[in-house]
């Protein structure tokens, strides 16, 4: 994975008051749906999401042109997410990687617990979540602003601010300044209705690698993070480099901080912090 700082999604949401359903389960205020983006700053370039299943399954077309010292390079990004695995593919190299989902060993994890370590898990995790945001210079606001007819909460962190509508991750908003780089993501229409299938099919000309021992890796650290929050420790969030990458250069740290990844796990934040709407 090419991100800089992994956030892990370990804050929760209300839950019913008749059944303790997974936390980390969410839904869309609409089915399905295409959401096209503009992208602008150092990236410029256009983005669309589609969504089924009320957000558990989406697809991510992006074609931007990077700019840097005066050069420009084309970039075709595509990415899969289902509720059970995370696709990413370099349109242009035709490269892929497979990852397990996070959130499927969390909700896992959650499901093997006893009714009152589930209660456990919920309140520690919610008591944990501002504090945790803060301890990272963030700063989170519930219906900070409509977009596009829906409400979105704010958060900021890193140089960062996204803008999700509210109770859930989806961004409708992006602006990035880090390392004086700038990077903007406005989406410019919400067409609902269905999405046809073909746009969550992988590209059958790429490979998608999968390493079996990542994956264990993301069980066990979701795991440990279960365990913290019935006990009641504060729950692991790491900022890891890539694998076997013992520092980066300046215009590396420029890059990761600009990756979908990144935007993704800091949307994560706003699913972890966020809750459901009031």
């Amino acid at each position: 994975m090419k991100q800089a700082f992994v956030f892990l999604s370990i804050i929760l949401f209300a839950t019913s008051a008749l059944a303790l359903e997974s936390p980390w389960e969410q839904k869309l205020p609409f089915k399905s749906a295409t959401i096209n983006y503009d992208v602008s700053g150092m990236m410029s370039g256009s983005k669309t999401i589609f969504v089924k299943d009320y957000g558990r399954t989406s697809a991510e077309y992006k074609e931007t042109a990077l700019k840097i010292f005066g050069m420009k390079q084309e970039q075709k990004e595509f990415i899969l997410t289902t509720p059970d695995w995370e696709y990413t593919a370099d349109l242009v190299a035709n490269t892929g990687t497979k990852n397990a989902s996070m959130e499927k060993y969390l909700t896992l994890e959650f499901n093997q617990l006893s009714r009152s370590d589930q209660k456990k898990v919920i309140k520690n995790a919610e008591e944990q979540g501002v504090s945790m945001l803060e301890g990272m210079e963030g700063s989170l606001e519930k219906n900070a602003k409509k977009i596009l007819g829906y409400s979105c909460d704010k958060a900021t962190i890193m140089g960062t601010v996204v803008y999700t509508i509210n109770g859930t991750s989806l961004p409708l908003k992006t602006e990035s300044s880090t390392l004086r780089m700038k990077y903007n993501e406005v989406a410019t229409s919400i067409n609902k209705g269905r999405v046809d299938d073909s746009k969550f099919e992988l590209p059958s000309n790429i490979n998608f690698k999968y390493d079996a021992g990542t994956d264990e890796q993301i069980h066990a650290q979701a795991k440990m993070i279960i365990q913290q929050l019935v006990s009641g420790q504060t729950a692991n969030v790491s900022a890891t480099a890539k694998p076997g990458q013992k520092g980066a250069s300046a215009n590396e740290a420029q890059q990761n901080q600009l990756t979908p990844e990144q935007n993704q796990q800091l949307q994560g934040l706003m699913k972890m912090f966020g809750g459901q709407g009031d």
